[in-house]
């Protein structure tokens, strides 16, 4: 970029390396030894990480836990200072870390947002106007006149994300720290977000989450062991990362033989890797839904699994298109007649909000292959709004409920699987004229009416 006072944040080679020792007494003999003899073991938390961001660019930055995500935050917050490379930033920034981080538990909170503001370098006239927005925001009412050791961890991110939102920052970088709280919350500082994001803003965001950075960002960086794995779009990002997720949970447990490639290998040697692919995730879904398993146990479901467009399991799909769900299940003694399979989709509450029952469209169990696995599949026009959905599956014999016409009423519960699997809706890659908020999209018209 030709003009550098476009630039919010560039990062060169950015290196950060911690030195441990098993004891003080190797610290000193590499001291005594004007560093000639290493006792220390060498940590690299970053690994010559560079990229840059424009102001009012909106990155996301996904890893595992020990990536360097936190490390990198730091470094950009100037909390912490990097072993070698070079750093840019324009702009005053304010950076939500931790809970309640820069707080002294022993004032109380209003005493805590006139220190924050100054060490933000706000003067006296705008830490006196934004103090009562930021006491609104936070919710805390008579709790600002309490000590912050006294605050609960809800109560300090509010006061927490409170004051790094009404500090007038030019960066705003946020640690996850939206995943504390409740739902409400949380929707309100979107909310707040957003609107930041709408005044040009420039916005950083970590999270182990893929969807969030596609939600918030349009750019995307994954961290893998302290190194930069991936940049580009949020999308691109996103997808490539909750793939890499989705394949380590697929294949865990696994020998190395059998999860390493098999590049050349007969047909018969592929097959056996791809049982054992199928054994690994069965295993996995076996362990997640054994204490919440019910029915009388003549069919078991074995796994439930959502299809992307190239026909391989995936565990996001696009918003408002076709989605494929497979449930797996098996027979191993005689059934009573015509029973069916159920699949429920339920949001991050708990509550069912999509259900489907294949007796409803005259398709049953194959009860011809006892003792092997089978296969229902359901596909359905997907018009859930971007989030999390849970998946669970059932088996049971139904009848047609004689007063509510098009529901089905529950004879015998072969078997009920909940928790079963998890799947997100992304967001749509490109700009349209949507509000997706809630948990289904309706089209709508609206027309302005004038009265008579």
């Amino acid at each position: 970029m030709d003009n550098r006072q476009d630039v919010a944040i560039e990062l060169s080679n950015i290196n950060k390396i911690y030195h441990t020792y098993q004891s003080p007494k190797h610290r000193l003999l590499e001291i005594l030894t004007n560093g000639k003899r290493r006792y220390a073991k060498e940590t690299r938390a970053l690994d010559s990480v560079s990229f840059m961001l424009p102001k009012g660019g909106r990155l996301g930055i996904v890893g595992e836990n020990g990536s360097g995500k936190s490390t990198l935050l730091k470094v950009l917050a100037g909390v912490l200072t990097p072993s070698s490379g070079s750093i840019t930033v324009n702009g005053r920034v304010s950076a939500l870390l931790e809970l309640g981080a820069g707080f002294n538990p022993a004032l109380p909170g209003r005493e805590n947002i006139k220190q924050f503001c100054m060490l933000h370098g706000m003067s006296s006239e705008e830490i006196e106007a934004a103090t009562p927005d930021i006491i609104q925001f936070s919710e805390l009412r008579d709790a600002v006149e309490q000590p912050v050791k006294t605050y609960s961890s809800g109560m300090a991110i509010r006061l927490g994300f409170a004051c790094a939102v009404y500090v007038q920052p030019e960066i705003l970088i946020v640690d996850e720290a939206l995943s504390v709280g409740d739902a409400y919350f949380q929707n309100k500082c979107l909310h707040k977000i957003k609107s930041l994001l709408d005044d040009g803003v420039t916005f950083i965001y970590v999270t182990h989450v893929a969807d969030s950075i596609r939600a918030l960002c349009d750019r995307g960086v994954w961290m893998d062991h302290g190194k930069v794995r991936m940049a580009g779009s949020s999308s691109e990002v996103g997808a490539a990362y909750q793939a890499e997720v989705f394949r380590r949970m697929v294949h865990a447990g696994l020998s190395d033989e059998v999860s390493t490639g098999n590049d050349g290998a007969t047909q018969e040697q592929q097959s056996a890797v791809a049982q054992s692919v199928d054994h690994a995730r069965h295993r996995a879904f076996e362990e997640r839904i054994a204490a919440l398993r019910t029915g009388s146990g003549e069919a078991r479901i074995l796994d439930i699994a959502v299809i992307g467009h190239d026909g391989v399991d995936t565990d996001t799909v696009p918003f408002n298109e076709k989605t494929r769900i497979r449930v797996f299940y098996q027979i191993d003694k005689k059934l009573p007649a015509e029973c069916g399979i159920t699949l429920g989709i339920s949001d991050n509450s708990g509550r069912e909000v999509v259900h489907f029952n294949s007796c409803s469209m005259g398709v049953s169990l194959d009860t011809e292959s006892m003792h092997r696995p089978c296969m229902m599949e359901f596909e359905f026009d997907n018009s859930l709004c971007p989030g999390e959905y849970g998946l669970s599956a059932g088996i049971g014999s139904f009848r047609k409920n004689p007063n509510n016409f098009g529901q089905m009423l529950t004879n015998h519960i072969v078997d009920y699987a909940a928790g079963g699997a998890r799947f997100n809706v992304r967001f749509p890659d490109s700009d349209s004229a949507l509000d997706l908020w809630g948990v289904t999209y309706v089209p709508f018209s609206v027309e302005n009416l004038a009265l008579d």
